[in-house]
């Protein structure tokens, strides 16, 4: 499972945990939008172009850390959506993943 984390100074970066040593997360709902960021985005580095997407992101993780919560996940940008098998695999697993959230 790929989580994200959010610097003070609002830069995102990714952490990929195996089994189950996952630290506790949060997880945001929304509606998806037009402009969203993607994980590719997130590993080329051009997150930051998506305005509309990264602001609600940042929220995101600026909410987790209100929290206690040093990490959140996203779907839209937290899944590599680069191969059916990888998609099909995230998406098998995402009702555990929403139960396990903080």
């Amino acid at each position: 499972m790929r989580l994200l984390q959010s610097d003070d100074d609002g830069n995102l970066s990714l952490t990929e945990f195996f089994g189950s040593a996952l630290p506790n997360y949060a997880i945001l709902s929304h509606r998806w939008g037009t402009d969203e960021v993607t994980f590719k985005d997130l590993t080329d580095g051009t997150s930051k172009s998506k305005a509309g997407g990264y602001s609600k992101i940042q929220f995101c993780g600026e909410q987790a850390r209100r929290d206690g919560l040093k990490y959140f996940w996203v779907d839209t940008c937290c899944i590599d959506k680069s191969s059916s098998a990888k998609l099909s695999e995230a998406i098998n697993s995402m009702f555990r993943w929403y139960q396990k959230a903080a």
